[in-house]
């Protein structure tokens, strides 16, 4: 499961490609934006093969749709809707309620102030920065 479709709202159009290798987002847009980004993906990594039903871009949506996340079979639990954040490149717990903003500000390169965001570690005080 290096990378899956998280929803970060119910009824915003918006969906974002989380890398579980880098922590962080690695893509972000609209339904199109991420069905066209998930197809290129597979035909560049599976050349003249067709997806199966877990890995087919518009079943990978739709489940992020109904679930908050693409995550099947054994890592169904990550990016649920109840799953209120996510580890952040090993600096802290970037809450769910926040992902939409991070996106806005890895686009505009502002990446520090994506750590703004991040609440630290249980028994940690601070979020590791820098």
């Amino acid at each position: 499961m290096p990378s899956i479709v998280i929803k970060p709202d119910r009824y915003r159009d918006l969906y974002v490609y989380w890398s579980t290798v880098v922590e962080a987002p690695v893509a972000w847009g609209d339904r199109a934006f991420m069905r066209d980004h998930l197809a290129e993906e597979w035909r560049r990594k599976h050349p003249g093969a067709t997806p199966d039903r877990l890995s087919d871009p518009a079943r990978r949506i739709d489940r992020a749709d109904a679930c908050g996340t693409s995550a099947a079979g054994g890592y169904s639990f990550f990016g649920r809707w109840d799953d209120d954040g996510f580890v952040y490149e090993q600096r802290g717990i970037l809450p769910r309620r926040h992902l939409a903003r991070a996106c806005e500000l890895l686009e505009a390169e502002r990446e520090s102030e994506v750590w703004d965001l991040l609440e630290p570690f249980e028994h940690e005080l601070e979020v590791r920065r820098g």
